[in-house]
């Protein structure tokens, strides 16, 4: 059975992991309220049982075992530190903000398949376009729902996930984030577009020993991406790409997309160092 994985901050006043050091998580305060409730209410541990944390501010993992439970608190011995094993590559998700649930589970499913940075964009033709608090709202919950499957998933790292951006603004995001490749999901394509596969096996890659290679994957909102749209990601370098002849969910489009570019990509860095092996 896979141990529960926990994100945590620890306090100022908190002494670093180590083996052998303890940790004291309190039934009330922001740090420590949520993981307590938890662990003690919801999966109901016992003393003697481990779980895994991971600090946010080294993203360093830990395995614990739970030392005393009682009314107020619970303590926390720190075993042994757990290897970390981060993907060799960065995957920016920029999705529609679509109406319903739908958001929510596309960054539930992404963050579990490894994505490092999720942007939730207001297209011209989204349904639902939350404003202030309401957009600040959703956001809070998307980040929750990231954090979730982070955990689950057994992440040592949390998926960013961003402020809710116009069209114009996520534009000058992506320019800054200077990306090796920007593939657009257009169901709208006149001219026949190569899929996502064939462009990932023929996209050239830097040396993974200087930097990750980062890719952005465009997915629009229900009512899909305008032909201005796709022309001003065109002009930053974007190119428009398939998956296949059936039109698709935003879900299962965006899921789609970022398992395919995952698998891809690292088949491709993976078989790296035994070509290079080869050539000696």
């Amino acid at each position: 059975m896979t141990l529960p994985r926990f994100f945590i901050t620890l306090p100022s006043d908190q002494q670093p992991c180590a083996p052998g050091s303890t940790l004291l998580l309190s039934r009330t305060g922001d740090f420590d309220a949520q993981v307590y409730h938890h662990l003690v209410t919801v999966l109901r541990l016992k003393s003697g049982e481990q779980i895994q944390i991971v600090q946010r501010d080294s993203w360093q993992g830990w395995l614990c075992q739970i030392e005393t439970i009682d009314a107020t608190q619970l303590t926390l011995r720190v075993i042994t530190k757990l290897e970390a094993a981060s993907d060799p590559f960065e995957l920016t998700l920029v999705i529609g903000c679509s109406k319903g649930d739908t958001t929510e589970q596309v960054v539930r499913q992404a963050s579990e398949l490894g994505v490092a940075r999720i942007m939730p964009v207001l297209f011209d033709r989204c349904v639902s376009r939350p404003r202030g608090t309401r957009a600040e709202g959703k956001i809070a919950r998307l980040q929750k729902v990231a954090q979730s499957a982070a955990q689950q998933s057994q992440r040592c790292d949390l998926p960013i996930v961003t402020q809710l951006y116009s069209f114009s603004a996520a534009a000058e995001q992506l320019v800054q984030l200077q990306p090796d490749a920007l593939f657009i999901l257009w169901e709208e394509e006149e001219e026949p577009s190569s899929t996502l596969t064939e462009m990932l096996a023929k996209l050239p890659l830097p040396d993974p020993a200087v930097r990750r290679p980062h890719i952005v994957l465009v997915v629009g909102p229900e009512g899909g991406i305008t032909y201005s749209e796709v022309a001003a990601l065109r002009e930053l370098g974007g190119s428009s790409v398939s998956l296949g002849r059936s039109i698709l969910r935003v879900d299962t489009a965006a899921c789609a997309a970022v398992a395919i570019t995952a698998a891809a990509l690292r088949s491709r860095l993976d078989a790296a160092p035994v070509a290079q092996a080869q050539k000696h």
